[in-house]
């Protein structure tokens, strides 16, 4: 029998605290001195998170889902493509729920109801230095936006979450702020969760997060909108450039991305094999009585996933 086969017949948690091992032990190999950083600031975060809690109103998954207005959400990812969006468009996705993630907190477009708080200025050169600042950048963005002033924040709270205990710690959201703090499902499937309490699934980047978050909160109709995948634009970016972290944990216009790739490459999401993983997700959905769609037929998504009926409200049917 192989080591490999010896390890799928351990336990779940023997095999999660396995993969966890082996990636820290990677990261402490590749990047040491920020690996070292981290170490240490991550137990400073867990204690400063219970006192940052007091702040918000810690909400339940059964808020989340007594809350949803229908059974169609809308998830907003950062892509470029959302500048096309016709103003009648975004009035019907208003009629409905929505539900960002990740750098849709920039948009000026629709009220969020739903947003998700994973990881924001990771992975990239300098970025355990400026840690505060990139959040505190970060949670700026959402305090001055009127479109969150209800919105219901879906926060990663475990020992690796940075993003979310940065800002819950440090109290970096408005006062009152609704906050349902989530863990990451045990990294031995790549399928969604079917319990709140079993922590949501994180594979091939966060959208996994979001859209097992919207199986469990209820909804049949799942729609994705301005994942677009085909390039590494965003969607308050110039039209010929991506974006990186300057020093002040800001994003600033740049021809490549921190991973090296061109704007007008495919975003790293789409090599970590995210396409393939929505068919997988869609299939399993379907069984469920789950539609999963997408809204724009140029993402790499539309290979995978049926267009959502609506989505002949998009005006451009060219790659800008």
């Amino acid at each position: 029998m192989t080591l490999r086969a010896l390890r799928h017949r351990l336990p779940e948690p023997v095999r999660a605290l396995w993969f966890l091992f082996r990636r820290h032990a990677r990261a402490f190999l590749d990047r040491p001195a920020e690996s070292a950083h981290l170490a240490l600031l991550k137990p400073f975060l867990w204690a400063k998170v219970a006192r940052g809690r007091s702040r918000y109103r810690i909400v339940a998954p059964s808020d989340a889902r007594a809350a949803r207005r229908s059974d169609t959400v809308f998830v907003f990812g950062s892509g470029y493509s959302l500048n096309d969006v016709t103003a009648e468009t975004w009035a019907h996705f208003a009629e409905h729920d929505t539900f960002g993630f990740s750098g849709f907190v920039f948009q000026r477009w629709i009220r969020t109801d739903f947003h998700l708080i994973r990881g924001w200025d990771y992975g990239g050169p300098g970025s355990s230095r400026r840690w505060f600042v990139s959040h505190r950048a970060y949670a700026d963005e959402i305090r001055v936006n009127a479109h969150y002033a209800n919105t219901i924040f879906i926060v990663q709270d475990e020992y690796s979450a940075v993003a979310g205990r940065t800002i819950v710690g440090y109290r970096l959201l408005h006062e009152g702020a609704s906050v349902l703090p989530y863990r990451t499902a045990l990294k031995t499937r790549a399928l969604p969760s079917e319990a709140f309490a079993e922590g949501l699934c994180h594979a091939n980047g966060t959208l996994s997060d979001v859209v097992n978050a919207a199986y469990l909160f209820g909804w049949r109709h799942i729609v994705l909108v301005g994942v677009d995948l085909y390039d590494s634009r965003y969607f308050w970016g110039p039209p010929d450039a991506t974006l990186v972290f300057d020093d002040r944990g800001r994003m600033v216009p740049s021809e490549r991305a921190i991973r090296g790739h061109a704007w007008n490459e495919r975003h790293n999401t789409a090599a970590n094999g995210v396409v393939e993983l929505m068919r997988t997700w869609r299939e399993w959905l379907a069984v469920r009585g789950v539609q999963l769609s997408v809204h724009d037929r140029r993402s790499l998504l539309a290979s995978v996933l049926p267009l959502y009926a609506g989505a002949a409200r998009q005006t451009s049917a060219v790659i800008r």
